[in-house]
Parts: C-alpha cells; sequence; structure tokens
C-alpha cells in the first residue's frame, strides 16, 4: 500500500510540475546538469541518476538505444516501481486464478441447472403418463374396491355373531391377569420359608430375627444368607427370605430333624406357597389318601405331582390323575 500511494504521489507530482521532474532525480531529488546521464522509469516517470539507480554504462548503452529513447523495446523500471510491478503481478494472478475458480463454478452451476431441468421434463413426462394410467386403472378397480370392502364387512358380522357363543373379552383378560399374578407371587416366594411355632407374640423384631438366626445355625446356616425376616398377619408365623433356593431346599428336607430336638419339637418349618399353591396340595393329598385306602403303596407327592416309587434304586413314576381342572401353575413341594 505504502508503495502504491508513492507511487501516485510521484505520478501527480510528475503532472503538475512535468518540467521540474524530468529534471530531479527520483532518489535523491538533485538536479541534472546537460552532461549528466539518466535513465527514465516507463511507469513513475521520474528520472534517475545512473549512480543512484545503479545502472552500470553497458546497460544505459543498451538503454539508450532499445528503451525509451530507442525502440522502446527496453523498459526500465526503478526499484519502487519494480517492487510495485510485482505486487501488482501477483495480485493479478490471484484474482486470475480466482476468476477461473468462480468459471469452473458456474460451468458446475450450469450443468446441474440443466440436469435439473431436464429431470424435471422427466418427471413431467412420467406424472402425465401416470395420470393417464391412474384413469385406467381407477375404472377398473373402483369396483373391485367395492367388492372388497363389501366382504369385509360380510367377515367383520360374522366375527359378530360368533362372539355371541364365546366367553366375554373382560372374563378372558380377567383371567390372563389373576394368572400372571398368581407367576409374579411364586416368584417372589420362591426362596421363602415359613417358620410356626419359635417365637411368641410379644417378641420383638430383634428377638425374632435372633431366634431365626440360631434355628439356621442348628443346619449349618449362616446369618449371611438371611436376606430378611418379616412377620405375617398371625403374629405365630414368620416369614424367612433367604439369598439362594439351595438353602431353602436343604432347610425343607432336614426339617423332619426338629422333631427330634428338644427345643424345636413344636416348630415347623415349611415353603411359603400362595393360596393356589395349598389348594394344588390339598388336593393331591386327597387324593393320595384315596388311592392309599384303596389298597396302592409307595405313594409320594414330589415336587407337585403324585408319585410311585417302586424300589430303593427305581426312578418314581407319575400316576397323578389330575389331568382336566388341574390349576394352571403347579405347586412347589408339599
Amino acid at each position: 500500500m505504502a508503495t502504491q500511494t508513492r507511487a501516485k504521489s510521484r505520478e501527480s507530482q510528475n503532472t503538475t510540475n512535468k518540467e521540474e521532474n524530468e529534471r530531479t532525480c527520483g532518489k535523491c531529488d538533485g538536479g541534472f546538469d546537460k552532461e549528466d546521464k539518466a535513465v527514465l522509469c516507463d511507469i513513475c516517470g521520474f528520472w534517475y541518476h545512473l549512480t543512484c539507480a545503479n545502472v552500470d554504462p553497458d546497460l544505459y548503452s543498451a538503454i539508450q538505444r532499445f528503451g525509451h529513447n530507442g525502440s522502446g523495446d527496453l523498459p526500465w523500471r526503478c526499484r519502487v516501481c519494480k517492487t510495485f510491478a510485482a505486487q501488482m503481478f501477483s495480485e493479478m494472478m490471484n484474482m486470475k486464478q480466482n476468476q477461473m475458480k468462480i468459471e469452473k463454478s458456474m460451468n458446475e452451476i450450469k450443468e446441474k441447472v440443466n440436469n435439473n431441468e431436464r429431470d424435471i421434463r422427466e418427471i413431467r413426462m412420467e406424472r402425465q403418463g401416470n395420470r393417464e394410467e391412474m384413469e385406467t386403472i381407477t375404472q377398473g378397480a373402483a369396483a373391485e374396491i367395492q367388492d372388497k370392502f363389501i366382504q369385509e364387512i360380510r367377515e367383520i358380522k360374522d366375527r359378530i355373531d360368533s362372539m355371541e357363543t364365546q366367553p366375554a373379552v373382560g372374563k378372558i383378560s380377567e383371567d390372563i391377569q389373576k394368572e400372571i399374578n398368581e407367576a409374579v407371587q411364586r416368584e417372589k416366594r420362591k426362596n421363602r420359608i415359613v417358620i410356626n411355632g419359635l417365637t411368641a407374640a410379644e417378641d420383638t423384631y430383634e428377638e425374632v430375627w435372633g431366634k431365626v438366626e440360631q434355628l439356621l445355625q442348628k443346619f449349618t446356616i449362616p446369618p449371611s444368607d438371611i436376606v430378611q425376616v418379616a412377620r405375617l398377619n398371625d403374629r405365630r408365623y414368620v416369614s424367612v427370605e433367604l439369598h439362594r433356593n439351595e438353602t431353602k431346599a436343604k432347610l425343607l428336607k432336614r426339617s423332619k430333624e426338629l422333631k427330634e430336638t428338644t427345643q424345636y419339637t413344636n416348630v415347623y418349618i415349611r415353603a411359603d406357597l400362595t393360596y393356589a399353591q395349598r389348594m394344588e396340595g390339598k388336593q393331591l393329598r386327597e387324593e393320595m389318601r384315596k388311592r392309599l385306602n384303596s389298597g396302592e403303596t409307595n405313594l409320594k407327592i414330589i415336587r407337585g405331582k403324585l408319585v410311585k416309587v417302586l424300589d430303593s434304586t427305581g426312578p418314581p413314576q407319575d400316576t397323578s390323575t389330575q389331568q382336566s381342572g388341574q390349576p394352571r401353575f403347579r405347586g412347589e413341594t408339599a
């Protein structure tokens, strides 16, 4: 920018004081004698002493012959104008490159516009063809759609008529909800046992917990296996939740050993069963009692089934006769 300003100021000075500038050195501002040799800058129009412009005699001779005094094929520029010209050339090259980029972008845009116009024409032609095709299809399909609609109405009416002989939807939903609730309750109780006869009604919660721990230690079950202890509505019963189902099975299997002790003779341990499970167990016990009275032997209830143990080595066989009317969920070991 400073170079451009200086060049403009020199050009202005050259215009307003042309005669003086022609005889004033552009570098030292000194005058020229008739015998002084000088060169003229083709851009700024200032004269320069050869020594101020660092022009040697050979170059001066060439400028005199081919420069502004000669054919004009050999221009000469001062140092300031050379720098300015280089900057201008660089800027012009950048402008040319930018122009080429713009032209390239414009060509790409034109190509996209042409493609879009071609696509639009194709879409219009396609829509026109579809419209004609739809008119043909609609005339033939209207009757088919109407027939299909009438058929669907008839099917719906038939289903409504058939529902009169089926259970009410509300009743079915209620039964499903009961089954879901039963499954949830069984899942909650799968690791629980119920102890009867261990505690007194006036025992505190801490006393109940201590008695439970003392009882389970008899079966080598550490207190860490206990999740929680809770008293039921009937305060004679205590619900105990264990961490593992294996621990529960161990307790139920060895619970008969309590009768052989003095301290726990009247204490009973059973699985925490739902009402449906208790009813299942009751039905199995009644069936076993009837069959024993009829002369059958070696009957046992194992895992919710009435089985017949053939001998000490053979596997038990399922002999339950309950098929219809049996609850959906089988109960635990009674």
